[in-house]
């Protein structure tokens, strides 16, 4: 007969056993051991925060470079529009007026440029990827459908409506992306490597248009473009589709009508409106000046852009790393300056080194003027809670892109391209005093900011003082 005390030690034992068996097991899935089987491989997670930190640099980073990508696509195409637009001019569209031609181009940097207003909204709701895929998907269909147009409308419908609004279904998403991603020490740096994808592009595809338009055509120079697009877009998805983004609590609004009856906040916009009036002047008419004033050939006048594109990609990003430490609206306003006396310098230009000359610079300064708004607008002056600097910045860049919209139709009709008669003086003109009245208007920001600054200051200072000053 059993003795009852060992039916009772029997199961004690093996309940000590589980014990040690489950405290082995969760040891184990502290330190990323897990085994599946007796002879199971064991495999090691990074699961210590130096190594999570590590894995999570390098995917944003990654990131990084799949909004480069899609950045190549969305503004490289729009600074390649001035080599589109001298072969416009000269051929596809010669019967066409300049200014009905820049319609085209503005139409696109226009879409590009607003649509922010509304895909803002949509990326904090948690569409990252549904907008990124149809942005992509315009681009190459509006780049496609464009190798085969011979009209005007056609030419419109593909290249400002298609390629616009792709392109801007990826801009501003792509931003607030990455503004997520990385801490306020390295936001700006990396912002600016994503920003340079738009010069790099700028470079490519105007010297693919202009490698490949003598030799296979205008269709098939636009399809090999139209490849490229495909491919840098696939890579891009391939590695932004699996990120989510999480959905928060409270939706962003579209508006904030209170913003419009702040002198800062106003004149800032103002002088983006401004601004972006002359901004794409210089782009869309430097090819035919070239060919049309100096005298050049076809080639140079493509090249002009790739020396746009250069001094562009240095001004989007280096200037940015000095906004870091002495503000970025004074960057702005520096460079808006800047660049009112560089178009006016315009004026005076006649002869091919001048015209390399203010090419390079005017890059440089108008690089400033895209990566400079987006940062200002962070600034308590001007966005009084974090909680609304996606909605000011979507709103400031709608007065941009009016701008765009306005200026280079208007410089169109003011440009004279007769028979033995070519005359930029009055679009040069314009553009520098739409510069110039920008740079007015971003005084007073200027201003407050400054103000704001001291005060910050001086209060910590005489809390540093006196520890009872709060």
């Amino acid at each position: 007969m059993a003795n009852p005390q060992n039916e009772v030690a029997i199961p004690s034992t093996n309940h000590s056993d589980n014990e040690k068996t489950e405290r082995s097991s969760q040891t184990s899935a502290e330190k990323g051991v897990f085994t599946t089987g007796e002879d199971a491989t064991m495999i090691e997670e990074p699961n210590t925060p130096e190594e999570k930190k590590s894995r999570g640099i390098s995917k944003a980073w990654l990131y990084v470079l799949a909004t480069f990508f899609m950045f190549i696509n969305a503004w490289g195409l729009t600074q390649t529009f001035g080599a589109f637009e001298e072969y416009y001019v000269s051929t596809l569209l010669s019967g066409t007026s300049p200014s009905s031609i820049s319609w085209i181009g503005s139409v696109q940097v226009f879409l590009v440029i607003t649509l922010g207003a509304f895909t803002g909204p949509l990326f904090d709701a948690g569409y990252l990827r549904p907008l990124i895929v149809a942005g992509c998907f315009l681009i190459v269909l509006g780049m496609a459908t464009l190798s085969l147009a011979t009209q005007f409308w056609q030419v419109f419908l593909a290249q400002a409506l298609a390629v616009g609004l792709g392109a801007g279904l990826i801009y501003v998403p792509s931003l607030a992306l990455i503004s997520t991603l990385f801490p306020e020490s390295t936001r700006p740096w990396a912002i600016g490597c994503v920003n340079s994808g738009g010069s790099v592009g700028g470079i490519i595809y105007t010297f693919m248009f202009r490698n490949l338009l003598p030799s296979i055509g205008f269709g098939w120079a636009v399809r090999a473009i139209a490849l490229v697009n495909l491919v840098l877009s696939l890579a891009a998805l391939a590695i932004l589709a699996p990120h989510r983004v999480h959905k928060p609590e409270h939706k962003r609004a579209l508006f904030d009508l209170r913003a419009l009856r702040e002198p800062s906040f106003l004149m800032f916009a103002l002088a983006q409106l401004l601004n972006y009036i002359a901004f794409y002047i210089p782009a869309f008419y430097l090819p035919t000046q070239a060919t049309a004033q100096l005298g050049q050939g076809r080639d140079f006048g493509f090249e002009s852009l790739v020396f746009v594109s250069v001094g562009s990609f240095v001004g989007r990003t280096v200037p940015m790393m000095a906004a870091a430490y002495v503000g970025s609206v004074q960057v702005y306003l520096a460079a808006s300056v800047a660049a009112a006396v560089v178009l006016f310098a315009w004026m005076a230009v006649h002869n091919v080194a001048g015209f390399v000359a203010f090419a390079v610079m005017y890059g440089l300064v108008s690089g400033v003027l895209v990566a400079a708004p987006s940062a200002a607008i962070s600034h308590p002056t001007l966005s009084p809670t974090m909680s609304v600097v996606g909605t000011r910045m979507g709103m400031g860049w709608m007065f941009g892109g009016l701008g765009v919209l306005i200026g280079a139709p208007s410089a169109g009709a003011l440009v004279d391209l007769l028979p033995g008669h070519v005359d930029f003086q009055r679009a040069q003109a314009f553009s520098g005093a739409v510069v110039a009245a920008a740079s007015l208007c971003l005084i007073v920001p200027f201003i407050a900011v400054v103000r704001y600054d001291r005060k910050k200051t001086s209060g910590r200072a005489r809390s540093d003082e006196d520890p009872s000053v709060e």
